[in-house]
């Protein structure tokens, strides 16, 4: 894990410098062909984006609380104008951080590395357990963000209606399960750092719809969550999210 970090912030570190590399390289004439909102001197921008996560096509014994199930990427990102025209391309990296929370008092278990879903009161960790308060799964990536984007105005990209279309390609790099539970009177917080046979790898397509730094965005999974052939008694989803994104800069 401390290892992917690392390549995660050499990664943004590269990227950011080859932005500032492109941003110096701009010659005299072409600043003059456009017009740019006034802004901090810092090539690319920040962007987070919050939202709600749900399974696709998921057995009823997983079933989640959606509003209980959020998601928050964290990227930076660099757009590449595509001439003096209203489309840009954009590459990014980042984090992402993605909560699934069930209705019912279940939790993942393993038998030969084989995931399985079973309620609490048969998994022998939770026997005096006297009340469930959550359960969740909690999977963080290091995603790779591309999109092309259209801008109403050619001139002022940053001040201007867009519409993005794209992909996000993504690796898992932690994972775990999270129970929070009563037992003999006192709240209690089991952690199980396990990534349950959820797939390695995650790729989907992203669309974004916003003005200037604000945007809704959606992101519909084009994989299977769980690794194949590693579950048993459960169909395995693919996954939806949707929400709300700010970028800087």
């Amino acid at each position: 894990m401390k290892y992917l970090l690392l390549i995660a912030s050499i990664l943004c570190v590269s990227l950011f410098a080859f932005a500032q590399d492109a941003n110096t390289s701009k010659n005299t004439s072409d600043a003059k062909s456009y017009r740019y909102t006034p802004s901090p001197d810092f090539p690319g921008a920040l962007v987070i984006d919050y939202g709600i996560n749900f399974f696709d096509k998921y057995s009823p014994v997983m079933k989640t609380d959606e509003w209980k199930s959020p998601t928050l990427n964290v990227y930076y990102m660099y757009a590449f104008r595509m001439g003096s025209s209203r489309f840009s391309f954009n590459i990014g990296a980042g984090v992402g951080n993605e909560k699934y929370t069930f209705e019912a008092p279940i939790t993942f278990t393993d038998s030969l590395q084989i995931t399985l879903v079973d309620s609490l009161k048969n998994v022998p960790f939770f026997t005096n357990a006297s009340g469930y308060k959550k359960s969740q799964m909690v999977i963080n990536y290091f995603d790779i963000p591309l999109e092309f984007r259209v801008h109403s105005r050619k001139n002022d990209h940053k001040r201007a209606f867009y519409l993005a279309v794209g992909g996000k390609l993504g690796f898992r790099f932690a994972g775990k399960t999270k129970v929070v539970y009563s037992e003999f009177g006192n709240k209690k917080k089991f952690k199980d750092l396990y990534h349950y046979n959820v797939n390695a790898v995650r790729y989907g397509a992203i669309a974004r719809i916003g003005y200037g730094p604000i945007n809704f965005w959606g992101y519909m999974g084009l994989n299977n969550f769980f690794t194949g052939n590693k579950t048993k008694g459960i169909r395995n989803p693919t996954t939806f999210s949707f929400g709300l994104s700010l970028s800087t800069f």
